[in-house]
């Protein structure tokens, strides 16, 4: 598995979005890419997270003051958590939306 510092995912030869090859083996506290997630599905991953003691990065696609005016249920957020505890956090995730992840590391999820 390589890492994609640009996108921070998790790439087996080629960065799906930034079509580079330049990736480098990723180190324990490289931050990777988890899931993208909007309103109740985020608020349950974030929650779960927080209980188990994992360390995670939650950005907003539209920023703090877009997300008062509009309203949090319309926020995309991206989910990172350590490479070092990856596993762990994509097992939790697992379990929070009821669905098995696929081997594919980094996948987008979207409102699960």
């Amino acid at each position: 598995m390589q890492y994609c510092e640009n996108c921070r995912t998790l790439c087996e030869s080629t960065c799906e979005t930034h079509k580079t090859k330049y990736l480098r083996t990723p180190q324990s506290n490289d931050p990777v890419f988890l899931a993208q997630l909007s309103g109740f599905s985020a608020a349950m991953l974030e929650g779960v997270l927080l209980d188990e003691k994992i360390p995670f990065l939650k950005e907003g696609r539209l920023g703090a003051g877009m997300s008062v005016w509009i309203g949090s249920m319309m926020e995309q957020y991206s989910f990172y958590v350590p490479f070092g505890i990856y596993d762990q956090a994509k097992d939790l995730f697992a379990l929070v939306s009821g669905d098995q992840m696929q081997a594919d590391d980094g996948i987008d999820i979207e409102d699960v």
